[in-house]
């Protein structure tokens, strides 16, 4: 299996930049949705907004996964050198049976549950990935989740 990179929402960046996501204290959650959700870039949703109200394709609940998705743990937004960076714990759900193609991250505190970005869960296979009773876990890249760079 073969994840892509984390993608921030055009939307979000300037919610990154206003302090809508503070992300040092906001709970932030994560869910997976199936191939049948369109997210690009450029996705706001039925809300032109881009919140978790707008994502139509959620994986059901069942087993170790409910809808919402997970808290993260962990949660660090540091930086160094010029470098900010978002990590967090990896997060597992247990003896679950579901078809996810993307994971996105949402702000949970926020008003309008904000979405930060996704990931596409296996890249080059339509259906994403297909757990039958076993655990699915995502380990985020061990440079964080997503990080920001100022320009040189």
């Amino acid at each position: 299996m073969s994840a892509g990179l984390f993608t921030v929402l055009n939307v979000a960046l300037k919610k990154i930049a206003d302090g809508t996501f503070d992300l040092d204290s906001h709970i932030l959650k994560v869910c997976v949705c199936t191939n049948a959700q369109s997210i690009t870039t450029a996705f706001t949703g039925s809300s032109g907004d881009a919140r978790y109200a707008d994502l139509t394709a959620e994986a059901a609940a069942g087993g170790g996964y409910s809808t919402t998705g997970a808290s993260l743990s962990g949660v660090s937004w540091s930086q160094a050198s010029g470098i900010a960076t978002l990590d967090a714990d990896d997060v597992i759900w247990e003896g679950c049976t579901l078809t996810a193609k993307y994971a996105v991250i949402y702000d949970d505190t926020a008003t309008n549950k904000d979405i930060l970005g996704f990931f596409d869960m296996n890249v080059g296979v339509s259906e994403g990935v297909v757990v039958s009773a076993g655990d699915l876990t995502i380990v985020w890249n061990s440079g964080g989740i997503f990080t920001l760079q100022r320009a040189a």
